[in-house]
């Protein structure tokens, strides 16, 4: 069981329980939070567990911090739907205070081409690459610490950042997963860090079995006080195998 995995309330048909363990948390000594993208990887787990479809996309707003060990809850819920695709809703809470909310789209259609119009970058293998230094939010037993990252390009003036990333755990290669390494977007610009993401729209492509993934991040801008963008993330192949964009605010100066 993924930790991101929350738990089905018994005949309680949409509602789930989650508190989020260590692995799910980044941050300080003392007030390690709920990391938004383990957050989006729960809710896209739980949408494609519920409906039993294959994710299309979600959007997650990120409206409240949910700290290490707090119990929330989680709902679930069809909004439309037809044949082959449902559109969902998903919110979590703490007490009465709304954590997250996500809209998505499930679902799958038979007999449509296969294409992608987006090519992974030319870079080093992941072992010919720099280790990325972990940030402040980094704890021993976090989630930081349970990402190998290197580097492959970073180009602070243009935007850009090349990354390979694996896991260091028994990893899902699912849709969540992708969703939850794709939050590694505000970590791309060292001007992003420390950063708090406000939303992520996440996109799946394609799943192949894959050890490394290259994340492919392009920033569009420094907007009054935010950061817009977006990431496309590739097997070691170079399959596409996601896409999503996002919007977060930039740190205040220390």
């Amino acid at each position: 069981m993924a930790f991101w995995q929350a738990e089905q309330d018994n005949n309680e048909q949409g509602r789930f329980s989650y508190t989020p363990p260590q692995q799910a948390c980044v941050g300080p000594e003392g007030r390690q939070f709920y990391m938004g993208g383990a957050a989006m990887a729960t809710h896209i787990d739980t949408l494609e567990r519920h409906f039993d479809k294959p994710l299309y996309w979600a959007t997650t707003h990120f409206l409240n911090h949910g700290l290490l060990g707090e119990a929330m809850q989680l709902t679930v819920e069809a909004v439309s739907g037809g044949r082959s695709v449902v559109q969902a809703m998903a919110e979590m809470r703490r007490g009465e205070t709304v954590l997250h909310r996500t809209i998505a789209a499930l679902g799958a259609r038979d007999g449509a081409p296969n294409k992608a119009f987006v090519t992974m970058p030319q870079v080093p293998p992941p072992q010919d690459c720099p280790t990325k230094q972990d940030d402040a939010m980094a704890r021993p037993g976090n989630l930081l610490h349970l990402l190998e990252r290197r580097v492959a390009l970073e180009d602070s003036a243009g935007g850009v950042e090349h990354m390979w990333i694996r896991p260091v755990f028994d990893a899902p290669m699912d849709a969540a997963y992708l969703a939850l390494v794709s939050d590694f977007f505000l970590g791309a610009h060292v001007r992003t860090r420390r950063g708090t993401s406000l939303d992520n729209t996440f996109r799946l492509v394609n799943l192949v079995e894959t050890d490394w993934l290259m994340m492919v991040t392009q920033l569009s801008s420094f907007t009054r006080g935010a950061v817009h963008g977006h990431v496309h993330i590739f097997a070691e192949n170079g399959t596409l195998l996601a896409a999503s964009s996002q919007t977060g605010l930039l740190p205040r100066p220390l």
